[in-house]
């Protein structure tokens, strides 16, 4: 099946009260096993690059690789840039074969964050290329994009609004007091705002943050129009404990392929979990 943008998925997945992972791959064998979980119990599925991973690999190796596992596979696979601030970058996945990007003006004022976004709009919808924004800044570490617990401001619904009014995009993220990272103490989400911004912009959430949500939350955020769930640094340690422990359990073995093998695994294992818990488990042939 040949890549698609995700507008369509999470339009169903609101409709239908389920969730689309989105996944930050670090590679290729961790990009294989999530399209290949997602395979597994056919499910829609999201992977997501950073751009710090977008820029280590290179923008053409990208996207060889998942539109090789794309076009073998007979689920519905996006390919999504994730917190973007660079407009050029975000150009040039669109020229290179990204189907989703998202640009993080989330850090500037009000209407600087909306010319941003209205720009990447007009570059990406001539190519059918979805297109998600922030609003408010979701606290805590991912990749190169810090925000530091005390400087977190929450997505006011009436500015999610007027923003959502505004500009026509796919998918929005409002800070509702997730943090990218692991949590240093209990989450505390604002599910009365989420419930707001959802009923005011009518527009597919993405809920960012979730590594270390527990499935109470996840289902709350996901009945209250979160369409679109990140996991990124629950990959990250999976990806480097399951290296690890291989190896340690059989250390007089030096073939890295067993060791990539059981990685893959790992990953493929807890990304069906969480598809599972997102409740998108046998949606892939759902269509709007």
């Amino acid at each position: 099946m040949a890549l698609e943008n995700m507008t369509a998925m999470l339009i169903q997945a609101r409709k239908g009260g389920y969730a689309v992972g989105a996944f930050n791959i670090l590679d290729y064998n961790s990009m294989k096993a999530v399209v290949q979980a997602a395979e597994e119990i056919n499910s829609p599925v999201i992977v997501q690059t950073s751009v710090k991973t977008v820029k280590y690999w290179g923008y053409e190796t990208i996207v060889t690789w998942i539109t090789d596992l794309a076009d073998k596979s007979d689920v519905p696979v996006a390919i999504h840039l994730d917190h973007c601030k660079e407009i050029e970058v975000i150009k040039k996945c669109i020229d290179k074969g990204w189907t989703s990007v998202m640009i993080d003006a989330s850090s500037c004022p009000f209407e600087e964050n909306l010319a941003l976004t209205n720009q990447v709009v007009e570059a990406a919808s001539p190519h059918n290329i979805s297109v998600e924004a922030e609003l408010g800044e979701i606290g805590g570490v991912e990749d190169d994009i810090s925000v530091a617990d005390q400087a977190s401001f929450l997505a006011d619904p009436a500015r999610a609004e007027e923003f959502c009014r505004k500009v026509s995009i796919d998918c929005f993220a409002p800070a509702i007091g997730t943090a990218h990272g692991l949590y240093k103490g209990e989450p505390k989400i604002d599910f009365d705002r989420l419930s707001k911004i959802s009923d005011l912009t009518d527009i597919p959430l993405a809920l960012h943050g979730g590594t270390g949500l527990s499935n109470e939350i996840f289902q709350k955020c996901i009945a209250l129009g979160c369409a679109k769930v990140n996991i990124s640094t629950q990959l990250k340690h999976t990806f480097i404990d399951t290296f690890v422990s291989d190896h340690s359990e059989s250390p007089e073995r030096y073939n890295p392929l067993k060791t990539f093998e059981a990685q893959y695994q790992g990953l493929k294992n807890i990304i069906v979990e969480y598809l599972r818990l997102f409740g998108s488990e046998g949606q892939a042939d759902r269509r709007g």
